[in-house]
């Protein structure tokens, strides 16, 4: 597997990196598709890491989307992290 985009929807992207630049908990990067808001999660709690330029509304959906497909990223982490 590739790192980078791991699932794209019609308002972000949700990235997974590869060692040695990711290290640590399985976690996400999400980025707008529309602006320069970003978001750090860890997967296994859905822990928002840092400030965000996204609303809570958005940051609300952004946690159920990847709780919904928690298996497709961890899967992704893992291939990448060993």
């Amino acid at each position: 597997m590739k790192a980078g985009t791991i699932i794209e929807t019609s308002k972000w992207k949700i990235k997974v990196y590869a060692p040695p630049r990711e290290h640590g908990a399985p976690h996400v990067h999400v980025q707008s598709k529309v602006s320069k808001a970003q978001l750090k999660v860890f997967l296994e709690t859905l822990e928002v890491v840092g400030n965000t330029q996204f609303s809570k509304r958005s940051v609300k959906l952004i946690l159920k989307y990847i709780h919904k497909n928690y298996d497709i990223l961890m899967d992704a982490w893992e291939e990448l992290h060993g």
